[in-house]
């Protein structure tokens, strides 16, 4: 299995023991990014996720769904890697799906921010 992306990047990673069902096991806000490490759309958007560390309200995290069994998959249906879903409070709020075989744009992204992370 190849390396994840997101190892070295100091934000805390997300397994399925960090959910009761669709409910974020954390208090405050976060912005979660759903990736794979096989999904090369999430290994190139990686980088400027993390580099949103501290420009949006809230705290940045990686929910890792690498293994295809991982009932994340189904819970928030997640279709395309990289999706980003924001919580409050543990509650989910919003979300930014990625597109097939483009993913997350900055464009998509800085609207997500705007919108979603501000109001």
């Amino acid at each position: 299995m190849s390396v994840a992306p997101w190892e070295c990047t100091g934000l805390e990673i997300l397994h399925e023991s960090n959910f009761s069902g669709a409910r974020l096991n954390r208090q405050g806000d976060y912005v979660v990014c759903f990736g794979a490490v096989w999904c090369p759309i999430t290994r190139r958007f990686m980088p400027r996720f993390v580099s949103e560390r501290g420009k949006v309200a809230g705290t940045l995290a990686i929910a890792d769904i690498t293994d295809l069994e991982s009932p994340l998959w189904d819970t928030f249906r997640i279709k395309i890697t990289p999706t980003i879903l924001f919580f409050h409070e543990g509650e989910l709020r919003a979300r930014l799906d990625g597109k097939r075989f483009i993913g997350i744009s900055t464009g998509a992204l800085d609207r997500f921010e705007r919108t979603a992370l501000h109001a």
